[in-house]
C-alpha cells in the first residue's frame, strides 16, 4: 500500500515482560524517560504534521499482565507492522523472538505477511553486542517478514524516534516485495516492474537512458535534476561495479537495476518506491486498478473516441517501435512495444484482415490508428489499459481521460462512422468489407469467427473519417432484429448480386421491415456486386433501379473486386452518406432530422462484437494487476 493509500499506520509492540515496551512509547511522547511506568501505556496518536512520511500513526502497547491472549491476537490483526521487543542484557531474549513471537504473529496474521522490526532496547547498559549483532543477521536472513532491526535505549532516548520511523517505513516502503536478503537479488517481480519503468523512460528506444532520459526520469520521479556532478558519480558507481553498466556514456538496463539494488541494500528502498508508485505500481507491485482505469463516464447511446492527444501518444508511440523507420512494425518491433504489457493486444493472423497492413502482413501506422479507432469504439476500457501500460498517463502528464472523447447522440463532430453490410449468400459481402483494406476474401471460418470487419481512414470532399465494415452475417427475421442492427450503424450498405437472380428479394424484405419497423431509420446505400458478370433479371415485384426511384434513393453502385477504384468510389459514397444522412434516407420516411444523424448503442449487436472480441480474446491483454 502506498502512503497516499493509507489514512493511518497502526504499530503494535509486542515483547516479553519487562523488555522496556511501555518504557518505550512514553519516552517517546514525553521525551524523557517515565519515572513511573504503568503495566501498559494507553494507545496514543501521532500526527501527520510531525511524521516523516506525512501519515497519522496510532502507536499501541500490549501487556500481558492486563490483556489475553485473544486480545492480542485482534491487535496483531489490525496493525500494519509489530515491533518485537527484547532485552538486549538476556542472552536467550532473540532465542524467545524465533520460538515464540514470530510463530505467534505469523498464527495470527493468516495468509498476509505482517512486517515486523525486531527492537533491542536496554543498550545503555553491558551486553554482548558482537553476538547479539551475529544473531540478528541470521534472523533477517532467515525470516522474510522481519524487515529491519535497531538497538535502542528508552533510559537515554537513543533510537527512539529512529525505530518508529523504521517501523512506519516498513508499512509504507517494505523491503519483502522489493529484495531476497538472501540471494543479494531484486526479486522477479521488482525487477519486471523496474524494467517497464526503464523501457517507458528510454523515449528514443535505443536500450539506454541518456543525461536527458535521465534527468527527465529524475524530475518526473523526484521532482527535481540530477547535479551534473551527481550524474557523473553515478555513473562512476555503476562503472565500478557492473561491467555492462555503462554505455556509450549512458545507463544500460543492467546499470538501472543495479543502482536501485544498492539503493535497497543501503536502506535507501523507499528511493525504488518512490519510483514505482510513481509508475503506478502498489505494494504487491501489481498496478493499481486506479492507474489503468480513467475516471470517465460515457452517458448512456454515448461512443467513445479517441481526442487528438490519445492519437498524437499512440502515433509517437509508433514511431518509437518502428526502429527501422519504414513505416510498418515488424514482429521483433512488436515485441519490443508490448514488452510493456502482459500480452499482445491483437491476434496477428485476423488483424491482417481487419486494418492495413504491408506487403509482409506488418501493420503500418493508419492499420494501429485505426486498430486502437476500432477498440475504443467498441471497449474504451481495453484501450485504457493498452493506454497507461505503454505510460500514457505518466509521459503526457495527464489523467488517462484525457486521451478520450465522448461522443454524445446527435453530435455531429464526431470521426467514426459504422457501416453496417447486409445481403444475400454469396452477394460479396465479406469481399466488399475485405475490400476496404484492399484484402481479397478470405475464408475466416477455421478461426471460429463469423463475419468480417474493416475500418480504414477515409476522406470525403469535406470531411475525414475512420468508416467502419461489419458484415451482417444473421438476417433478421422480425422488427427486433432489424432494431439491433439500425442501432449499431450509421449507414446500412445493402448489397445482391447482379449474376443471381435471387440476390434483390432478401434485402428489399429488410428495407420493408425497415419501414414498417417504427424504428429510426438510418441512411441506405444499394450496392451491385460482381458487375464483371452477367446481370439478369430479379425474381422481385420490381428491378432494382425502379426500386430506388420509388423510394427516392440513387441507384444502386455497381461494383466488382476486379475494379479497385469502383470499390474505393463506394467506401467513400459510403462515408459521405454517414456524415450527410438526409442524402439518402428514403423519401417514405417521414422522421425528424436529428433521428438520422447517428444509430445509437455500442458494436456489439448482431454479430458485430464477435469478430473483435476473437480479435483481441486470443491475445487480450489481462487485467494487468494479475501479471505484474
Amino acid at each position: 500500500m502506498a502512503s497516499q493509500d493509507l489514512r493511518i499506520v497502526r504499530i503494535l509492540l509486542v515483547g516479553d515482560s519487562q523488555s522496556g515496551k511501555t518504557s518505550i512509547i512514553l519516552a517517546l511522547v514525553g521525551e524523557e524517560f517515565p519515572l513511573f511506568v504503568p503495566p501498559r501505556a494507553e494507545e496514543i496518536t501521532i500526527p501527520a504534521d510531525v511524521t516523516p512520511e506525512k501519515v497519522p500513526t496510532h502507536i499501541v502497547d500490549y501487556s500481558a499482565q492486563e490483556q489475553e491472549e485473544d486480545t492480542l491476537s485482534e491487535e496483531i490483526c489490525k496493525a500494519h507492522v509489530i515491533c518485537i521487543v527484547y532485552d538486549v542484557t538476556k542472552p536467550d531474549a532473540l532465542d524467545r523472538v524465533t520460538s515464540h513471537w514470530l510463530p505467534f504473529i505469523k498464527r495470527c496474521s493468516g495468509e498476509s505477511i505482517k512486517p515486523v522490526v525486531l527492537v533491542g532496547n536496554k543498550v545503555d547498559l553491558p551486553y554482548d553486542a558482537e553476538a547479539q549483532s551475529q544473531t540478528l543477521q541470521d534472523i533477517l536472513n532467515m525470516y522474510l517478514e522481519v524487515e529491519t532491526g535497531i538497538e535502542c535505549s528508552a533510559k537515554e532516548l537513543h533510537n527512539v524516534s529512529e525505530l518508529f520511523y523504521f517501523a512506519q517505513k516498513a508499512v509504507l516502503h517494505p523491503t519483502t516485495p522489493l529484495y531476497s536478503p538472501n540471494e543479494r537479488e531484486l526479486k522477479p517481480e521488482c525487477a519486471a516492474a523496474l524494467e517497464r519503468v526503464f523501457r517507458l523512460c528510454d523515449t528514443d528506444n535505443d536500450g539506454l537512458l541518456n543525461d536527458q532520459e535521465l534527468n527527465e526520469f529524475q524530475v518526473l520521479c523526484f521532482d527535481a535534476p540530477l547535479q551534473p556532478q551527481a550524474l557523473l558519480d553515478v555513473k562512476a558507481i555503476v562503472r565500478r561495479n557492473v561491467s555492462t553498466g555503462i554505455m556509450n556514456d549512458a545507463l544500460t538496463m543492467e546499470g538501472f537495476l543495479f543502482l536501485n539494488k544498492l539503493f535497497i541494500q543501503r536502506g535507501r528502498h523507499e528511493t525504488t518506491w518512490k519510483v514505482l508508485r510513481r509508475f503506478g505500481y502498489s505494494n504487491s507491485l501489481t498496478l493499481k486498478d486506479e492507474f489503468l482505469t480513467p475516471v470517465f463516464s460515457p452517458q448512456p447511446g454515448s461512443t467513445v473516441e479517441l481526442s487528438r492527444s490519445g492519437y498524437q501518444f499512440l502515433q509517437n508511440l509508433f514511431i518509437k517501435y518502428d526502429k527501422d523507420k519504414d513505416g510498418a512494425l515488424s514482429p521483433q518491433e512488436q515485441e519490443d512495444m508490448f514488452a510493456l504489457c502482459p500480452d499482445y493486444p491483437w491476434d496477428e493472423q485476423l488483424l491482417g484482415f481487419t486494418v492495413e497492413t504491408n506487403q509482409n502482413g506488418w501493420i503500418t501506422l493508419n492499420g494501429f490508428l485505426a486498430f486502437w479507432t476500432l477498440q475504443t469504439l467498441m471497449d474504451y476500457g481495453f484501450t485504457s489499459q493498452f493506454l497507461a501500460l505503454t505510460g500514457y498517463p505518466i509521459l503526457e502528464k495527464e489523467p488517462l481521460a484525457a486521451a478520450l472523447l465522448e461522443i454524445r447522440p446527435h453530435e455531429r463532430h464526431k470521426s467514426v462512422f459504422r457501416c453496417c453490410v447486409f445481403g444475400s449468400k454469396n452477394a460479396g459481402k465479406t469481399s466488399f468489407t475485405r475490400g476496404l483494406i484492399g484484402k481479397d476474401q478470405v475464408s475466416v471460418t477455421n478461426m471460429g469467427v463469423e463475419g468480417a470487419i474493416s475500418i480504414r481512414l477515409l476522406e470525403t470532399s469535406s470531411h475525414k473519417g475512420y468508416l467502419v465494415l461489419q458484415e451482417v452475417t444473421s438476417p433478421p427475421v422480425d422488427g427486433e432484429g432489424v432494431r439491433e442492427i439500425l442501432e449499431q450503424c450509421d449507414v446500412l450498405c445493402l448489397l445482391y448480386d447482379i449474376s443471381d437472380s435471387n440476390s434483390f428479394s432478401p434485402i428489399a424484405g429488410m428495407f420493408s421491415m425497415m419501414e414498417s419497423s417504427g424504428e429510426d431509420i438510418v441512411p441506405c446505400v444499394f450496392v451491385a456486386t460482381k458487375s464483371d458478370l452477367i446481370r439478369v433479371k430479379q425474381e422481385y415485384a420490381q428491378q432494382p433501379e425502379e426500386y430506388c426511384h420509388k423510394y427516392r434513393l440513387p441507384l444502386p453502385f455497381q461494383v466488382s473486386c476486379s475494379a479497385p477504384e469502383a470499390m474505393n468510389t463506394v467506401y467513400t459514397k459510403l462515408l459521405d452518406v454517414a456524415i450527410n444522412p438526409d442524402r439518402n434516407i428514403p423519401s417514405s420516411f417521414h422522421i425528424p432530422s436529428w433521428a438520422k444523424l447517428v444509430g445509437i448503442g455500442l458494436l456489439m449487436g448482431a454479430g458485430l462484437g464477435a469478430i473483435v472480441y476473437y480479435l483481441v480474446k486470443t491475445g487480450r491483454l489481462q487485467k494487468a494487476h494479475s501479471l505484474y
